[in-house]
């Protein structure tokens, strides 16, 4: 199995002047995952490390692939309730 080398996770969603930045907790770095700023021209713009981005990208059919699996799976095991407990935290639950 690969390893996934992005930013170090848990990340957290942090909201204030009404910018949100997803922030990993290992790091201890504000936006370090993603962060939103204004250019010079004014524009607001949206930063996402290079790392991240494959991640994010295919977070939807990670969950989707994730809950497939937990579908036909037969046994109540550590690596079961792991993994529902990541598809309710993805699905805000």
């Amino acid at each position: 199995m690969t390893k996934f080398m992005g930013t170090p996770y848990p990340w957290k969603w942090f909201t204030s002047n009404s910018h949100n930045r997803l922030s990993s907790e290992v790091t201890g770095k504000d936006g370090d995952v993603i962060h939103a700023f204004k250019a010079s021209d004014g524009m607001v713009c949206v930063n996402v490390s290079q790392w991240d981005m494959p991640v994010i990208a295919a977070a939807p059919e990670l969950l989707e692939a994730l809950q497939s699996v937990i579908a036909i799976a037969d046994r109540d095991t550590d690596v079961f309730n792991a993994a529902k407990a990541v598809i309710a935290k993805a699905l805000g639950q």
